[in-house]
């Protein structure tokens, strides 16, 4: 378990009964003849951000739990710096080749997305995306070419 993960955990519970209770309260309001009033305006953008904060943090849930099998035996102490022989040179060069065109797939999809998206969390998270995949293309293209021999 991350050290984060009860905080998520946390955040998750929060929002979820807040985005209910948002949902609620934005149905009894327009019951009440507040439809298309500012209280609706207002209210309903919180509902919205909140919805958007829960999955959020499902999302990241998800993310630490699949994380957690990834990473196996803990955090690395040392990365050794071995010799590779001529296929292990090759086997790397292709993989990270073969990464790098998804990598520059992602970097404009997430470009696109950024371009599009209206809500600002979203195209936060698109941008914040984009530089992310442009540091992994700049780090595959390290291995291809530290390996291209």
């Amino acid at each position: 378990m991350s050290m984060s993960e009860p905080l998520v955990k946390h955040a998750y519970e929060t929002e979820k009964k807040a985005a209910s209770s948002y949902t609620d309260g934005l149905g009894k309001l327009r019951g009440q003849g507040l439809r298309y009033t500012k209280v609706e305006e207002v209210v309903g953008r919180i509902a919205v951000d909140t919805i958007i904060h829960k999955h959020l943090m499902e999302a990241i849930l998800n993310a630490q739990k699949e994380l957690e099998k990834l990473a196996g035996e803990g955090p690395v102490e040392e990365v050794k710096d071995v010799e590779l022989s001529p296929e292990q040179k090759a086997l790397v060069k292709r993989f990270a080749e073969m990464h790098l065109e998804i990598e520059k797939d992602m970097i404009e999809t997430y470009q696109k997305m950024a371009e599009k998206m209206t809500h600002p969390l979203f195209k936060g998270i698109a941008e914040a995306l984009v530089k992310n995949e442009q540091e992994h293309h700049r780090l595959l293209a390290e291995l291809i070419a530290r390996y291209k021999e």
